[in-house]
């Protein structure tokens, strides 16, 4: 078999086979990283273009700015009035997110509603096609939609004058926060573990109590381009009352009306919308769903089959992606990075290894280090140079346990599908516990400099004092000319690339170990008998 170089497939690479199997060494010791399609071949978070183009839209656009200066003046009109509306429907009004609204209260939000539906005219929805019918509270409490762009819950507001659940921050807008109040929503801090776990108990019993409005969710718990339904949320569907499914589609060919994190801006997109002769929306009621026994137990299992229904209803697929996908996105954009590579399909990697969200922004601060060009990609080169070690076989290996495709780079989704499978490994403690063993030469229980360049040499001869020097520092991060086991773990934990590189440089390193304290464990009871 001819060697190959980073990024190169061997001869026989078509029989399966490669110089570069992340088995030879590491898998010996890990096993074989499970396999994700390593490109993400559709982003649910990037709109289509809104930016004007052909000779078409440039004349309308023009034509219309007259029309679009009097939207906006509607549009204002319709806030401020749905404002002052709110305020006298709130009059005397107490515990207004705590207790149930009586009826009489609820038909004073009316003028709110129509004024409601006035908004969504002046944004271009003059009208909108409406297939199916909704179904009484007591037949189904809660209903879900997917959710696109901010006509959805303006118009479900008029409709239904549901319960929904929102962001905590919400509440703080001027005008949009007090309408919310209005609705009795239920406050969600998607940061707060625990408030999720609060605002569950709320849906459920909300549900359970037909004084309340219906409750409208959307289970994605974002915005989407409405090509795909992402993951759901499971609190929709834990009361384990009946739902009734709606969607909403926006056919369009001149604008996307999607407000997602790789669209166009908030400003953008409303010039765009308000400057159409019309936009097109259309909305249609499913049959109610209702929970088996199983489905009860087990309310992601319910989930998954309504979102099924309304994928089938869409015609679109289904994907892992969810709001954790959005918030690396945000993230990516905060370093100037446009290329949309955050995106991870964060389901998966949340089944596969437990994921959370901290976790992968720091994979992706990390993955900043190495795709210094922002144009989402890390090549073997970029690899090196952050490492700081010599060209040698088992740093080869260790950026092919991440270009497992062997493309020649590896991007963030590769990147974090690597360190993850390392990291949440369960022998990843007792491989970091054998190189220190490896290294602490004179069993002191401290690792100095000397000792580190003896033992990095001995695992890659090639490395040279200044490369040893580089990484040194990044372990003696204090500047203390030693490092103790404490600082050695917290140096590999962040660093997990190093651990690999080390397994592939010694696979038997964690066997040496084991062998090397069975031996002290001998000869410190031998002497105890003596």
């Amino acid at each position: 078999m001819i060697a190959c170089g980073p990024g190169k497939e061997s001869p026989d690479a078509a029989d399966g086979g490669s110089v570069m199997d992340v088995n030879d060494g590491l898998g010996f010791v890990l096993g074989q990283p499970p396999l994700l399609q390593t490109d993400m071949p559709f982003n649910p978070f990037r709109s289509d273009r809104q930016s004007l183009h052909g000779v078409y839209e440039v004349v309308k656009t023009i034509l219309m700015l007259p029309v679009f200066v009097v939207r906006i003046l509607m549009m204002v009109l319709c806030l401020l009035l749905g404002y002052v509306f709110t305020k006298l429907a709130l009059l005397g009004a107490k515990d207004v997110l705590k207790k149930p609204f009586p009826k009489w209260r609820r038909q004073l939000f009316w003028p709110v509603r129509l004024l409601a539906r006035s908004l969504l005219f002046s944004c271009g929805f003059q009208w909108i096609s409406i297939k199916g019918r909704p179904v009484a509270r007591d037949q189904a409490p809660i209903l879900v939609c997917n959710h696109v762009t901010f006509a959805d819950p303006v118009f479900i507001f008029y409709q239904h004058l549901p319960v929904i659940v929102t962001a905590q921050e919400n509440l703080g807008l001027p005008i949009v926060g007090a309408i919310l109040r209005a609705m009795q929503v239920i406050c969600v801090n998607r940061v707060v573990q625990d408030s999720r776990r609060i605002a569950a108990g709320e849906i459920k019993r909300r549900a359970r109590c037909n004084d309340w409005s219906s409750l409208m969710i959307f289970p994605e718990a974002t915005t989407t381009n409405g090509k795909v339904l992402v993951s759901f949320k499971a609190g929709a569907f834990a009361p384990g009352y009946p739902v009734q499914p709606m969607v909403v589609r926006y056919p369009h060919l001149h604008v996307d009306p999607a407000w997602v994190a790789l669209g166009a801006s908030t400003p953008l997109l409303f010039f765009r919308l308000l400057t159409q002769f019309h936009n097109f929306m259309e909305v249609e009621y499913l049959p109610v769903i209702e929970p088996t026994f199983k489905e009860q137990c087990f309310p992601r299992a319910f989930a998954d089959r309504v979102r099924l229904s309304m994928a089938k209803a869409l015609n679109v697929m289904i994907t892992e992606h969810s709001y954790e996908d959005v918030a690396l996105t945000l993230e990516a954009l905060k370093s100037k990075d446009y290329s949309g590579s955050a995106v991870l399909e964060f389901g998966k990697f949340e089944k596969l290894f437990r994921l959370n969200i901290k976790e992968a922004k720091r994979y992706l601060s990390k993955f900043h280090q190495y795709d210094t060009d922002h144009k989402g990609r890390a090549t073997f080169e970029d690899f090196q140079s952050w490492m700081e070690l010599p060209n040698c076989p088992a740093l080869q290996k260790s950026f092919h346990l991440f270009d497992r495709p062997s493309n020649g780079y590896f991007n963030f989704r590769q990147y974090t599908l690597g360190l993850a499978f390392v990291s949440k490994h369960s022998r990843f403690k007792e491989a970091i516990e054998a190189l220190y063993t490896f290294c602490d030469r004179d069993k002191d229980g401290l690792l100095g400099r000397e000792e580190i360049e003896d033992s990095f040499v001995d695992l890659i001869p090639s490395i040279t004092k200044e490369q040893v020097e580089r990484v040194w520092q990044k372990i003696d991060s204090n500047d203390a000319h030693f490092a103790n086991k404490v600082e050695f773990f917290s140096f590999l934990e962040n660093h997990p690339e190093y651990i690999v590189v080390f397994l592939f440089a010694r696979p038997n390193l964690i066997s040496i170990s084991k062998e090397e304290k069975d031996r002290d464990y001998v000869n410190v009871n031998g002497k105890l008998a003596d």
